[in-house]
């Protein structure tokens, strides 16, 4: 996202700086403790190293480095977006071999999730990021550096009523990504 060249940063943001962002589902306490025990699971089953409690959440647009400027509006847009509520079934364990990520899924997309990440993904094109071409696969990712090739484990049946969503910041560091919500915005 790139702010107008006439326009001035928001006070104490100096131009050029940038932040890794991106919208998200993030878990009420019920569903994260589910989330929680899900990803022991799955840590049991592939190793790696398992997500963080405080970060399991369902990414639902990649922005990434963004202009700090430019995030004001970012959450302006977002709080135009009139999408419904709804519960997002995560039934299925995988793990991906191309980039070694165990990961919670569902077998099916509700419909209102489809149309939120293609309001959040036009909100994207017009802050002047690029369309997202890849199909969109809903999942939580449980553990990175997972060994693939084990049988996937049934994980219980979870269900995530998703009653609104977030627009986050992530600091990559040594110990891990680091994760600030910069705004909420309810689902109807």
């Amino acid at each position: 996202v790139r702010a107008d060249d006439d326009a001035a940063p928001p006070q104490g943001v100096a131009p050029g700086e940038t932040a890794r962002l991106f919208f998200a589902l993030w878990p009420d306490p019920v569903t994260r403790a589910a989330l929680e025990a899900t990803t022991r699971r799955a840590h049991a089953a592939y190793g790696g190293k398992p997500t963080r409690g405080d970060t399991l959440h369902l990414t639902l647009r990649f922005l990434g480095d963004v202009a700090l400027a430019c995030i004001p509006t970012l959450c302006a847009s977002a709080a135009g977006i009139r999408a419904p509520a709804f519960t997002l079934v995560l039934d299925h364990i995988d793990c991906w071999h191309h980039n070694r990520i165990a990961c919670l899924g569902g077998r099916e997309t509700p419909g209102a999730l489809g149309a939120l990440v293609a309001a959040l993904d036009d909100l994207a094109v017009e802050a002047g990021l690029p369309r997202e071409t890849r199909p969109y696969r809903p999942h939580v990712t449980l553990a990175r550096g997972a060994t693939c090739g084990q049988e996937n484990p049934a994980p219980e049946k979870l269900l995530w009523t998703a009653r609104d969503f977030v627009l986050v910041r992530s600091s990559l560091r040594t110990a891990g990504a680091r994760y600030q919500q910069l705004g909420r915005w309810p689902l109807l």
